[in-house]
C-alpha cells in the first residue's frame, strides 16, 4: 500500500504501458470535445446521423457541451432549454482524471455525489433531494446508482445533469425522478479504425489498465469495445477491492434512413464493505480516523455483478420525422457482507467509550428489469412559429428481491476499540436471511411534448400520464398491504427568451412522483411528489468563449413519511420538505489553450412540515454553500507543444448528519492538480488528489447512525496512454 496520509508516505507506483489512438470524427451536431486519453466518437449528440455522414471537426479540447438531447429527447441547444442542464464532456472527465461518477459530479453545482463505498442504495442528491442515474436515457431499477455501479467512466462520452423533476420524459421502476436525472451517455461505434490502451497506477496499490477500441467491420457496420480493470487498497484499514467492466457495442446502418445500435455492459465490483465511523468521536479526534469498524477476518467481499443488453433503432421517415425505439434488459445480483457498530442498539460502555460490539450482517439482492421507450419526433411550421413535436410511450417491468440476515447468530462477532484497533474478531455469516422483501413494479406511460419557437421566444410544454402498479411483500410489513396502483399526470412548462445573441432568460415549472419504497404504515402509501420552480439566465457567447447558467429555484417534496403519533413504529405521509437556493455554473474558454470552470450553489434544504421533526431542521448531507473552480492550460505550439496542466479547488460548508439536527460535519476545501504531455502517439499524465493533505471528513450513510468517513488523503497517480 502506498500512503500519503499522516501515517505513512511512500513512493507512487509508476508503470508503463502501450496504448492507442486515432483522430476521431464526429457528426456535425456534436461538439468537438476530444481528448488524447479517450477520443470521442461519431454518434453522441444525434444518433440519427448515419455513420457514413461524418465530418472531421479537429482536435479541440473543450469543457463546453452546447447541445443536449437528455432534457428534451431532441437535439436542443442548452440555451433554449427552460431548465438547468449541465454537461460534463469527455475532455473534462479525462483531463481531471475523473474515474468514478462521484468524482466527476463535483464539477456541477448543487450536486452531492454518492461515495463508491456507500453500497446500500444511497442516491446522489441534486438540490437537496434524491436524484436518479440513467444510462443512455433509460432507467436501471428506478435509476439507483448502485444498480449498475458506474465506478468506471471508460466508454462514457458525456454526463448530462438535469436539475429538478424530469417526470415528463423519464420514468420506470418506482416512478419518475423527484430531484433530477443524471444521464450517462455511452460512446458509440464509428467508421474509423482506432482506439487507445492505457495503464494507470499510484497510491494505495492502485493498478488500473483500461482501453477503448473501435473497428469498422464492413460498410455501414462498426464495433466498439471499452474495458477496464482496477485493483486497489484504501486509506481505510483492511479495505481493498477490485472492479472490472466490459462494454461492447455494434452499429449497423441498415439503410439510408435506418440504423440499429446494439450495446452490452458487464460490470463486476468486489470490495470489503466499510460501515463508517461514529461521527462525534471521529470529529473530536477520539478514535483512529482510518479504523475499520468491524470484523474483517473472514468477512467476504461484497460483490455487485450486473449485466445488461440494449437495442436502439432509429428510422427517418423524412428529414422532419424520426422514430426512435429503445429497449433494455438488465439483471443484477448483489451479495453483501458487512459488519458494523451501532450507537443505539449496542452502545459502548461509558467506562470504555471507544469499545463497541461488532454486529455482522448479510444481504442477498437480485434485480431484473425490462424497459422500453418508443417516440416519434416531427418538425412542422404552423401557427406562426416552428414546432418540434414529440410523442412517446414507456414500459417498465422491475422485480426486486432482497433478503437481509441480521441477528441470526444472536451474538456479536466480538468487540473493537476504535481508538486502538486490533482486528482479531471473525465475521459470522448471517444465514439464512431472516428479513425478506420482494417488490414488483410495472409502469405504462405516455407522453407528449411541443418545443415551439416564435422569433426570440422558445416555449417547451410537456405532459405525461403514468400508470404504476406497485406490489410489495416485506417481513417488516406483516399484516400491512402496501400494494397500490397509481395513475398520475405530470406536467411541465417553460420558456426561454433571447434578450441578445447568446444571452437568454428562462423560467420553468415541473413535477414528479414516486412510490414510497419500504414504507411501514397502517394504510397503503400515497406516491411521494415534488414540484420545482426555477428561473435564471443562460449564456452561450462563442466570441468570448463564455457559457453557462445562473439560476434560482424553489423545490417542494410532499407526502414524506414521518412518525405516526398514534401508532408507535409506524409512519404516515404528512411530511413536507423544501429546498430553495441559487446556482451558478460557468465555463470560459477564450482560446483552445485555456479552459476555466466555476460553479457555486447556495442550497437551503429543510423540513417545513412534520409530526415529530422540528420545522426548520436542515436536510442531511446537503451543504448550504458549495463550489468549485478548475482551470486547464494547454501549450499548442513551441518547443513544449503537447504539455498541459491544470488544478482545481473544491469547497463546501458544514453538512447535517441527523434530523433533528444534532450532529454536523465541518466543511473543508481541497486542491487537486493534473498535468499531461502528448508526444506523437503517446501521452503521460499525472494527477494528485487532496494536494494540500487536508484532514477532513465526509458524511456517510449506513443504516441510521450518524457516521462519517475520512476524505481521501494526499494521493498521486500516473497514467501512460498509447494511441493508434
Amino acid at each position: 500500500m502506498y500512503r500519503f496520509d499522516h501515517k505513512t508516505s511512500g513512493a507512487v507506483a509508476l508503470t508503463a504501458a502501450l496504448a492507442l489512438s486515432v483522430t476521431w470524427a464526429r457528426p456535425a451536431q456534436a461538439q468537438a470535445t476530444q481528448s488524447a486519453e479517450a477520443p470521442p466518437n461519431a454518434g453522441t449528440a444525434s444518433s440519427w446521423t448515419s455513420i457514413n455522414e461524418i465530418i472531421v471537426t479537429g482536435l479541440r479540447q473543450s469543457y463546453t457541451g452546447p447541445n443536449s438531447d437528455s432534457a428534451t429527447r431532441t437535439d436542443t441547444p442548452l440555451i433554449e432549454i427552460p431548465q438547468s442542464v449541465q454537461v460534463l464532456t469527455r475532455s473534462l472527465i479525462t483531463e481531471q482524471d475523473r474515474r468514478t461518477l462521484g468524482d466527476a459530479l463535483i464539477n456541477v453545482s448543487g450536486v452531492v455525489p454518492t461515495r463508491s463505498e456507500e453500497l446500500l442504495l444511497i442516491p446522489p442528491l441534486v438540490r437537496g433531494f434524491p436524484a436518479e442515474v440513467y444510462l443512455d436515457g433509460l432507467p436501471i431499477y428506478a435509476g439507483n446508482q448502485q444498480a449498475f455501479d458506474p465506478d468506471s467512466l471508460v466508454g462514457v462520452e458525456r454526463i448530462d445533469v438535469l436539475k429538478g423533476p424530469s417526470a415528463t420524459l423519464y420514468g420506470g421502476g418506482l416512478g419518475t425522478p423527484l430531484g433530477g436525472v443524471i444521464n450517462i451517455e455511452s460512446e458509440r461505434p464509428n467508421d474509423k479504425l482506432g482506439g487507445y490502451v492505457a495503464m494507470r497506477a499510484g497510491s494505495f496499490s492502485t493498478w488500473n489498465p483500461y482501453g477503448d477500441i473501435n473497428v469498422p467491420l464492413a460498410p455501414g457496420v462498426a464495433a466498439r469495445v471499452a474495458a477496464e480493470y482496477q485493483s486497489n487498497d484504501s486509506w481505510i484499514d483492511k479495505v481493498h477491492g477490485k472492479h472490472w467492466s466490459v462494454q461492447p457495442s455494434l452499429s449497423i446502418q441498415m439503410g439510408p434512413s435506418t440504423d440499429l445500435l446494439l450495446q452490452g455492459q458487464f460490470n463486476n465490483r468486489s470490495q470489503l464493505e466499510y460501515s463508517g465511523l461514529p461521527a462525534e468521536q471521529a470529529l473530536a479526534g477520539q478514535i483512529d480516523r482510518n479504523a475499520f469498524p468491524g470484523s474483517p477476518n473472514g468477512q467476504p467481499l461484497t460483490t455487485n455483478n450486473n449485466r445488461m443488453g440494449q437495442a436502439t433503432l432509429h428510422h427517418n421517415f423524412t428529414d422532419d420525422m424520426k422514430l426512435t425505439v429503445t429497449g433494455r434488459y438488465y439483471d443484477s445480483s448483489i451479495r453483501e457482507y458487512g459488519s458494523f457498530i451501532d450507537l443505539y442498539m449496542f452502545p459502548s460502555d461509558p467506562a470504555t467509550p471507544t469499545v463497541y460490539p461488532i454486529i455482522p450482517i448479510t444481504m442477498i439482492t437480485d434485480t431484473k428489469e425490462g424497459t422500453l421507450d418508443a417516440n416519434l419526433q416531427a418538425k412542422v411550421n404552423m401557427l406562426g412559429g416552428s414546432h418540434t413535436f414529440l410523442a412517446g410511450v414507456d414500459y417498465d417491468w422491475t422485480r426486486f428481491a432482497s433478503a437481509m440476515g441480521l441477528f441470526v447468530s444472536n451474538t456479536p462477532d466480538g468487540t473493537i476499540d476504535l481508538a486502538h484497533p486490533v482486528y482479531d474478531a471473525t465475521y459470522t455469516p448471517q444465514l439464512p436471511p431472516n428479513y425478506p422483501q420482494v417488490d414488483n413494479y410495472r409502469t405504462v406511460a405516455g407522453y407528449v411534448q411541443d418545443q415551439a419557437t416564435y422569433d426570440r421566444l422558445h416555449i417547451t410544454g410537456a405532459l405525461r400520464y403514468t400508470r404504476l402498479e406497485f406490489r410489495e411483500v416485506s417481513s417488516a410489513n406483516v399484516g400491512v398491504n402496501n400494494d397500490a396502483t397509481y395513475g398520475h399526470v405530470s406536467p411541465r412548462i417553460g420558456a426561454t427568451f433571447d434578450v441578445a445573441p447568446g444571452v437568454a432568460l428562462f423560467a420553468g415549472y415541473a413535477t414528479a412522483f414516486r412510490a414510497a419504497f419500504g414504507f411501514i404504515g397502517l394504510t397503503a402509501p400515497k406516491p411521494e411528489t415534488s414540484r420545482n420552480l426555477e428561473a435564471g439566465l443562460k449564456v452561450a457567447l462563442p466570441g468570448t468563449g463564455l457559457s453557462g447558467t445562473i439560476s434560482v429555484f424553489d423545490q417542494t417534496h410532499d407526502n414524506v413519511a414521518t412518525s405516526d403519533p398514534n401508532n408507535l413504529g409506524f409512519s404516515i405521509q404528512t411530511g413536507r420538505q423544501r429546498a430553495r437556493g441559487a446556482e451558478v455554473d460557468l465555463i470560459w474558454e477564450p482560446t483552445p489553450a485555456f479552459s476555466l470552470l466555476a460553479n457555486y450553489a447556495y442550497t437551503d434544504a429543510k423540513v417545513t412540515a412534520d409530526n415529530s421533526i422540528p420545522v426548520g431542521s436542515l436536510l442531511t448531507r446537503v451543504p448550504k454553500n458549495s463550489g468549485r473552480i478548475a482551470a486547464r492550460y494547454r501549450l499548442l505550439d513551441g518547443p513544449a507543444k503537447g504539455l498541459s496542466f491544470g488544478a482545481g479547488l473544491t469547497a463546501l460548508s458544514e453538512r447535517q448528519l441527523t434530523i433533528p439536527n444534532t450532529v454536523s460535519v465541518p466543511g473543508y476545501a481541497v486542491i487537486d492538480a493534473q498535468a499531461a504531455y502528448d508526444f506523437q502517439r503517446f501521452t503521460i499524465q499525472v494527477s494528485a488528489v487532496n494536494l494540500g493533505g487536508r484532514r477532513a471528513f465526509d458524511t456517510y450513510q449506513y443504516f441510521t447512525n450518524p457516521l462519517v468517513m475520512p476524505i481521501q488523503p494526499r494521493s498521486a497517480y500516473v497514467t501512460l496512454i498509447a494511441k493508434f
